[in-house]
């Protein structure tokens, strides 16, 4: 299995409505200011887009590994350049990703993890499932804030990385959101 997806693209779907719960997370809560990372962009960017919206915005680091939607996201700031301000999208594999490759941020959402680590592919990775966990962690600010979904297809294996987390008293579970579980970093 490959990490780079030369045709695979996600659309916006009431089946997988993390996306959107997030933003009514965001907005309920009246979150802004804050930089946010986004794991999994799908070729609608409904997060990006929403975020325009607010009227102090956040920042937000997304990525995908899918080369139609990160050409969605292109499309998109070309045709609004003023989105690419707030709202910027890396195509790469998340599992590349070390320490010295991301800022700190206030909010993460994990909500594919252990969707798409391929074990066979671990000579080009920097992180498997756990040790991606522990890196978000690291970089989560204080009183930061870092959201799951229940609803992943691998929300069986990941719910195990979390608890493994929870036992260890690395996170503590703070609330839930619609589809959402939320925790925190414990200090």
């Amino acid at each position: 299995m490959k990490a780079y997806f030369k045709d695979s693209l996600w659309q916006l779907n009431v089946n997988c409505p993390c996306d959107v719960h997030f933003n009514e997370y965001i907005q309920q809560n009246n979150i802004h200011g804050k930089s946010i990372f986004h794991f999994g962009t799908g070729e609608h960017h409904i997060i990006g887009l929403e975020n325009q919206k607010l009227e102090q915005k956040n920042e937000i680091l997304a990525i995908t590994a899918s080369a139609p939607e990160h050409k969605s996201y292109v499309d998109f700031v070309i045709e609004d350049e003023s989105l690419g301000k707030y709202y910027k999208v890396l195509f790469a594999d998340i599992y590349t990703l070390t320490a010295n490759t991301i800022p700190n941020f206030d909010i993460i959402n994990l909500f594919h993890l252990c969707e798409f680590y391929v074990e066979s592919r671990a000579h080009l990775l920097n992180q498997n499932d756990e040790s991606l966990l522990q890196l978000f962690l690291d970089k989560l600010n204080p009183q930061g804030k870092i959201l799951f979904y229940s609803g992943s297809f691998r929300w069986d294996r990941a719910e195990k990385i979390v608890a493994s987390f929870v036992t260890n008293g690395k996170i503590r579970p703070v609330g839930e959101f619609k589809t959402l579980l939320i925790y925190e970093k414990c200090v």
